[in-house]
């Protein structure tokens, strides 16, 4: 499996996420993952799993992933090859240290170009296999910024897209302030703007016709800033994705 690399060095490495590859190893899993491509690519030193204390177990089971992106999510992750960074990563996502941004193309135009979304989520009671706004969730809070907005359209006929649906489309910078699963999908879900292909919160009928034009969800992970583990160098790095690019050939 090629995974473009933005970064590497003895303790951490940052890789360029396709869509389509899942973060971590599950029996439901049957295709390689970024975690099978850590080990296949022997990435960490086998002096960082032999011991038995409960961080290189944690790590050893992880085999380095700090964070995860959803399958379809393209964009920068993370890993570490050792224990210690790998401890201090962790720690730095807990203490919400890690400043991440999200680009995506959602439907509709915003009224508002800019601000802060603060809901919570949690499984919904209808659906446990879906996340939503729930009265009873974990706090939740995403930032975002319009960058764009697209009021026209134009599809090649023979993709056969039912446009009577579209209101127009805008490009988002999200910025989210916590780490649940799903939560710039649900968050952009709620108020109205959905992610462009995403079967599980734009709507079946929507996101079906979204298929035709854009393969997959059309969210990245854009920007991934933190301190480096050992050397306490603060330092960013920004997704080489082309996906929402060629999609946006569509828009004007």
């Amino acid at each position: 499996m090629d995974i473009p690399i933005l970064y590497e060095d003895e303790n951490i490495v940052v890789i360029d996420k396709p869509s389509g590859v899942v973060s971590n190893k599950a029996e439901t899993v049957k295709t390689e993952t970024v975690q099978d491509w850590m080990q296949l690519t022997a990435r960490v030193d086998p002096s960082q799993i032999q011991g038995i204390n409960p961080s290189m177990e944690y790590f050893r089971e992880r085999s380095g992933l700090v964070h995860r992106l959803d399958k379809e999510t393209s964009g920068v992750m993370v890993l570490a090859k050792t224990v210690g960074a790998f401890v201090e990563l962790l720690r730095q996502f807990k203490e919400r240290e890690v400043k991440k941004t999200y680009l995506a193309l959602t439907h509709g135009i915003w009224q508002v170009n800019s601000g802060e979304i603060s809901l919570p989520i949690g499984r919904r009671r209808d659906d446990r296999k879906r996340m939503g706004v729930v009265e009873d969730g974990r706090e939740s809070v995403t930032g975002y910024r319009v960058l764009a907005s697209y009021r026209e359209w134009q599809f090649p006929k023979e993709l056969k897209v039912d446009t009577r649906g579209y209101t127009g489309f805008s490009t988002v910078e999200f910025a989210p302030k916590t780490g649940r699963m799903h939560q710039i999908r649900v968050h952009a879900r709620h108020v109205g703007h959905p992610v462009v292909g995403d079967e599980q919160y734009a709507g079946r009928k929507r996101s079906r016709e979204d298929r035709k034009w854009a393969s997959h969800v059309m969210l990245q992970a854009q920007t991934l800033e933190l301190t480096h583990p050992v050397t306490k160098q603060r330092m960013k790095w920004e997704s080489q994705g082309e996906d929402l690019a060629k999609v946006l050939a569509y828009l004007s």
